[in-house]
């Protein structure tokens, strides 16, 4: 004769089960809450973007010259201006009107140096792509800009309108004329002839993949309890 307790052992078979399963369905859950947490503080991570591009031009380094004398730049770029013994200047002026300043154009005002890279530099932010043609207003020991010291931002692809045809022109004026005030950019400290250059890196923060919940066994209780029941019968 089989006993009671084993017979009552078997029984509880179903709820020990049922139990099993519930743990495992409560693993899955947690899984999917850690995966959906996840998945949002990765959607939440920021991405890096790149940053416009900055560029430096010598004035006067090269005796009279712009270096470079033509510079290629992007809406958002920044060129910065270094100046060079002994005194210049870096003004806008129209393709037709070489050596006289534009109306709301770019002046930085005169910078000198004694030796070596002024303790100033110019910096201006490049608003369009349009043509800016630029020159030295200094007129000791000579003007400048009649010694062909010119410059252009983003000079046109084609046609007449060369940076050469403008020094041309330049050179056959006598004299050049300056604005009353700086415009057009910043006048600041300059970085001892090191152009400041900078960036945003971006980075991308992997999600960190959650560990799988070991495989839960998920049995039918009501089979279960019939097994039970039946070697229940067959020991009696």
């Amino acid at each position: 004769m089989v006993s009671y307790t084993f017979v009552a052992a078997l029984g509880a078979l179903p709820l020990a089960f049922a139990q099993s399963t519930s743990s495992g369905n409560d693993n899955t859950s947690a899984s999917s809450s850690y995966t959906a947490a996840s998945t949002a503080i990765s959607s939440a991570t920021p991405t890096g973007t790149g940053t416009a591009s900055k560029q430096t031009v010598a004035v006067g380094k090269d005796d009279l010259k712009f270096t470079p004398d033509t510079i290629k730049a992007s809406v958002g770029d920044e060129i910065t201006f270094e100046f060079y013994p002994k005194n210049h200047s870096v003004v806008q002026a129209a393709f037709n009107d070489p050596c006289n300043p534009s109306d709301n154009g770019i002046f930085s005002g005169f910078i000198a140096s004694s030796s070596g890279e002024a303790d100033k530099a110019f910096t201006i932010t490049v608003n369009d792509t349009k043509p800016i043609w630029l020159y030295c207003a200094t007129l000791k020991p000579s003007p400048h800009c009649a010694a062909g010291m010119v410059a252009v931002i983003n000079a046109p692809s084609s046609g007449p309108n060369t940076l050469d045809a403008f020094r041309k022109a330049a050179v056959k004026t006598n004299t050049s004329t300056a604005p009353d005030a700086v415009s057009g950019g910043i006048v600041e400290t300059s970085s001892n002839g090191t152009s400041p250059t900078g960036g945003t890196t971006g980075t991308t923060t992997g999600t960190p993949k959650p560990t799988g919940a070991a495989p839960s066994l998920i049995i039918n209780s009501g089979l279960v309890a019939g097994v039970a029941f039946l070697f229940a019968g067959l020991l009696l």
